[in-house]
């Protein structure tokens, strides 16, 4: 009879835990919604990330380059929407330029394929109502259809006769391992907290103190103004530690613009509440001023960063910790965690 383990969350990085973990195992995946999948999993830009904004070593840059290829090999084999756009990140001054250098080389030492620089000529006769001095291009950076991933995954849960208990709140972790639900006390041999937003709060009910997600919430608008088949992203938002405001198309024919970044007290707070000016400023220094009078814009969808804390200090790279015996955790899961997740659940694999 094989052993039990419990998996709390049922987004992207549950759903593949759970997959990683049912061959050894029987498996319960727990997830409080209704529908797999419904906060940070779907609530994102739709991003497959190459790898090139994380430190050298990082959890967060060894995973992503690993889970880079693994998903590309899911969405193939079980035909997920999903397209090898690539992405443009572009610099708008001249201190933005000396970060694409930056980039280039943290790209390179964190082994990520088809980085090039770009010759702004043809940037400019392909996207001329964009400001821009300088440009590189990830070859290996796509675009997900997130709700199509989810549904692969649900299927995929039933196909490994993996249990998924929804709705059912998981309240906490407790010696044995016990998962204690709303529903009832799962007596278990392995324990995995993947509950994001939540994960905190699970990891204090096991033990761990200190830990602290407060969300960052991210507002996007739409578009069907202009047609983009590939992402354009700026250099990153450091005051925040983000990706900044990027425009990223869908398979919808809408261009997402966002997300925007503001702390947010409430982890279920999916009201869309930036200001517009934050995102206009944005725009003038992307578009030409021609171009951008004639852009419409109107309310996409808001999602919540987990970002993690640790004593008051922000946590920059996934926290794994495995406390107590057979009880694994996981913090602070924010991006590039879609793209990740095939990689952290072997590694969460590999540790029980």
């Amino acid at each position: 009879m094989k052993p039990v383990a419990g998996v709390i969350g049922g987004g992207v990085v549950g759903a593949h835990i759970a997959l990683a973990l049912a061959k050894r195992f029987t498996v319960y995946l727990i997830e409080k919604n209704p529908k797999l999948g419904q906060e940070t999993s779907t609530r994102n830009s739709g991003v497959l990330h190459a790898g090139i904004y994380y430190p050298a070593g990082s959890l967060k840059a060894r995973f992503c380059v690993e889970g880079n290829a693994l998903s590309r090999e899911l969405f193939s084999k079980y035909d997920v929407q999903f397209a090898s756009s690539g992405k443009y990140i572009i610099a708008r001054d001249e201190t933005e330029e000396f970060e694409l250098e930056h980039l280039l080389e943290n790209s390179n030492r964190n082994g990520v394929s088809e980085m090039t620089r770009v010759s702004m000529k043809k940037f400019n006769e392909t996207f001329p109502y964009l400001k821009a001095r300088g440009a590189i291009f990830s070859g290996s950076t796509g675009i997900i259809d997130a709700a199509d991933y989810m549904i692969a995954l649900a299927a995929l849960l039933d196909r490994n006769n993996i249990e998924v208990l929804k709705p059912c709140t998981a309240l906490g972790i407790v010696a044995g391992p016990k998962i204690e639900t709303n529903r009832g006390t799962l007596e278990v041999d392995v324990a995995v907290n993947a509950a994001g937003l939540y994960a905190d709060y699970i990891a204090k009910s096991a033990g761990i103190a200190n830990y602290e997600i407060i969300p960052l919430k991210g507002d996007y608008l739409a578009t069907r103004s202009f047609p983009l088949h590939v992402p354009i992203y700026p250099v990153p938002n450091h005051v925040h530690g983000t990706l900044g405001l990027h425009l990223t198309p869908t398979f919808s024919s809408e261009v997402l613009f966002g997300p925007s970044e503001m702390p947010c007290n409430r982890k279920d707070d999916y009201t869309i509440q930036t200001s517009f000016n934050v995102f206009y400023e944005s725009l003038q220094k992307t578009f030409e001023p021609a171009i951008l009078s004639n852009i419409e814009l109107y309310e996409g969808y808001s999602g919540n960063r987990p970002r993690a804390y640790y004593m008051g200090k922000r946590c920059e790279d996934f926290t794994i910790i495995e406390h107590p015996s057979s009880v694994i955790h996981l913090i602070g899961i924010e991006s590039p965690g879609l793209t990740s997740a095939p990689a952290i659940a072997r590694h969460v694999a590999s540790l029980v």
